[in-house]
Order: C-alpha cells, then structure tokens, then sequence
C-alpha cells in the first residue's frame, strides 16, 4: 500500500501463540506417512507444521502418499516453498469452497489430517466426517488479541479506509477501540467470513475483496479508491 502511494497505519489486532509442543501435533507427525488427505487453511500453519516436522526428522518427502489441498493461493505458494505443490486450491479461499473442490476424493475409512488455528470454524472437518473420512483436526496454532497503543489509535481516527484481513482481527479490534473505531473509514473485507464479522459488529462493509487474499484486498481497496 506504501509503494502505491497510501499512508499506512498498522493497528495489531491479533497475535500468533504457536501451539508447536501439543501431544495431538505430536502424533499428527509421527504419523503423518499414514494420511490420504492433509488439509492447510494458512501460511501460518504450513510453516508450524512443518517446522513440527522437522523437529522429528521428517521432510516433505514424509506427504508423499497423501492428497494435499490448501484453502488459497497464499498457503499453496507457503506449501511450495516447502517442496509441496498443492493437489488441491479451491476458485474461492473459504472452508465451504474447499469442501466442494474435494468431493471427487474418495474418503470413505481414509486417514485425514485437518492442520489449522485453534479457533477456526468446523465446517471442514465436519464436512470430511460426513464423507466418511476419520478425520484428525489438529490446532498449530491461536490467535489472541492484540492490544493497539493509543499513539496508534490516535493516528488511525483520521483514516480513509479500514482493512480487515480475517473474523478474528474485526472482533479483536472493535472491542479494543470501542467508541474510538474510526468514524469516517470505509471498510474493505478480505472475504465473505470477514464481512460477516464485520457486519456482527455493527461495521458497513465498503468493499469485499473477490479473491480472498492479500492481493485481493488491495485490488478491493483500489477499487474502493476509484
């Protein structure tokens, strides 16, 4: 946004806790050999769960049997830079859109790995169980709120536009600013879950993003801008 010209004002809403020393993570990766589908909804969780890997001496070489489906782009490109290239991204970068590019896949009594945040919605996993799969759902990581300082707050009341880049930054940042949210910023959402959240919280959503990424949301906020 800087290199295009805009004054940005980063608020922290949210913060990785990895969650790398579980006993579920542990098992998840010592068996990892043994999956028929691994599923990744973030670049975060490509890295832990590799990282995890590598603590126990393994490598991508260990997802050789598996389908590996990734929920965008952001965490294909996460994947392949681990030597992974992902069997599956959907059109759209949300769980129910995943769900549906993996109806083909025959599940029935299949191992599935489910490697995502603590917080994150079921619809993936229930969706897998539904079709047979015995599925595992391991959390790498959860996001905690963030506090903004109120330098950062101060600077942000006099904002354009507002980006949202997830459900949990909308819910986190509200409740940290209160009455001092940004009066007059319009709000770009990154996607429909977003929006949603956003809109829960009493927000106009300005703008949702068509592609569900970082690259998305610029491209939503230029048109925003125009």
């Amino acid at each position: 946004l800087e290199a295009l010209g805009a004054e940005a004002i980063e608020l922290p809403a949210i913060r990785i806790v990895p969650r790398t020393g579980s006993d579920e993570l542990r098992r998840a990766v010592e068996g990892i050999h043994t999956y028929a589908l691994v599923c990744l909804t973030s670049p975060n969780g490509v890295r832990l769960l590799f990282e995890a890997m590598a603590e126990r001496g393994r490598d991508a070489r260990a997802l050789a049997n598996a389908q590996v489906a990734a929920i965008g782009p952001g965490t294909a490109r996460a994947l392949a830079e681990q030597g992974i290239a992902a069997d599956v991204v959907p059109e759209r970068y949300v769980a129910e859109s995943l769900v549906a590019s993996l109806e083909a896949l025959p599940l029935e009594g299949k191992p599935v790995l489910v490697a995502r945040a603590a917080e994150a919605r079921d619809v993936l996993p229930d969706a897998l169980r539904e079709r047979g799969g015995e599925v595992d759902v391991v959390a790498l990581y959860e996001t905690v709120a963030e506090q903004p300082s109120d330098e950062e707050i101060a600077a942000a009341q006099d904002a354009d536009f507002i980006t949202f880049t997830s459900s949990s930054t909308v819910k986190n940042l509200t409740e940290a600013l209160g009455e001092r949210m940004p009066k007059r910023a319009r709000v770009i959402s990154i996607g429909p879950v977003t929006s949603d959240a956003a809109r829960e919280a009493g927000l106009e959503v300005a703008v949702e993003a068509e592609r569900h990424d970082i690259d998305g949301l610029v491209a939503a906020l230029l048109a925003a801008v125009g």
